[in-house]
């Protein structure tokens, strides 16, 4: 009993350290929301917020404190989910500022107006676009709630299919490494401060004694969370030759058919409108199936081993 009495307030303590810590990093995320923000604002030539720029500021620096507020509250209360959603927001609130300021100066809202002036934007830009958005793809595997689905189609509008299909893979399997060498390095009190004690748990009892092939399929169909497999396979006994395999595969299958997807099949007609429908109908039944069928795909692949395995000692 002592020594449950000793880890809790162990445990008690370095919450109460880690804290002070939290509060300081979002009055840092806050300046900086702040101070991007104000920047892109006089950098706009949008001529509404021109002749009303103190408005927008104010509402700006009122929105981040606003923001700073609810961190520090959940911070203080101990509500660890929610602190890791406002800290979520802030790095995709300033991934969209930086982005916004990249596009501001290297004149990307200009580009329509001539073939030249497009021509001109993509000499400028050079390699920072690239970067930027595999460094959001990185991101979006480690720390973001973004569905990888939504950024890739965003890249597919910014560079097109082919480049964008490797922008994706390079950040997304980036992300994947990183996040499966959190879980296998640094262990379940890492993961569950990424991604939440009540979200590990869960699929880590949905995961427990699943073959590796079941694992693979939910990494190949799209709606279940890829990010958060990634570091549970960290946790699991799962050998890093076949994670690797694994997910390279999965990554270019899944991304590659994504991003030339919506280049082959446009959304402005009734026709590709009718296949997406169709695809998302097919997606979702899958979905389904496989998640509510789990442990019965696990009981008919082992039970296929099994057999295998009953066949080839009555040949030895």
């Amino acid at each position: 009993m002592d020594n449950v009495t000793q880890e809790k307030e162990k445990n008690e303590k370095t919450e109460k350290n880690k804290t002070p810590l939290m509060i300081l990093v979002f009055f840092l995320l806050t300046a900086a929301a702040i101070a991007l923000g104000i920047i892109c604002l006089y950098n706009t030539e949008t001529a509404f917020i021109q002749n009303h720029l103190t408005l927008f500021i104010i509402l700006a620096v009122l929105l981040g404190f606003i923001l700073c507020g609810l961190g520090v509250w959940f911070t203080s209360k101990k509500k660890t989910s929610w602190v890791r959603l406002v800290f979520s927001v802030y790095i995709f609130l300033l991934f969209c500022l930086v982005v916004l300021l990249i596009l501001q100066k290297t004149g990307f809202f200009k580009i329509f107006k001539t073939s030249e002036s497009m021509q001109e934007y993509l000499e400028k830009s050079g390699g920072w676009m690239p970067i930027v958005y595999i460094l959001l793809q990185y991101l979006q595997v480690v720390v973001l709630p973004i569905p990888s689905v939504v950024s890739t189609l965003a890249g597919v509008a910014l560079f097109g299919p082919f480049k964008a299909t490797l922008y994706s893979l390079v950040g997304i399997l980036l992300g994947s490494f990183t996040a499966f060498f959190i879980g296998r390095k640094l262990g379940a009190k890492a993961v569950e401060w990424i991604i939440g004690k009540e979200t590990m748990e869960k699929w880590q009892r949905r995961l427990k004694g699943k073959d590796n092939l079941v694992l693979t399929m939910m990494f190949v169909l799209p709606l279940f969370p890829d990010d958060v497999l990634c570091f549970l396979a960290g946790l699991s006994s799962m050998t890093n030759l076949y994670f690797t395999v694994m997910v390279i595969i999965s990554r270019i299958l899944t991304v590659s058919v994504t991003c030339f997807a919506i280049d082959l099949i446009p959304l402005n007609t009734w026709w590709g409108i009718m296949i997406w429908a169709i695809f998302f109908v097919v997606v979702i039944g899958g979905f389904i199936l496989v998640y509510k069928k789990l442990d019965k795909i696990q009981a008919w692949i082992k039970k296929r081993k099994e057999n295998r395995k009953k066949e080839r000692e009555k040949k030895l």
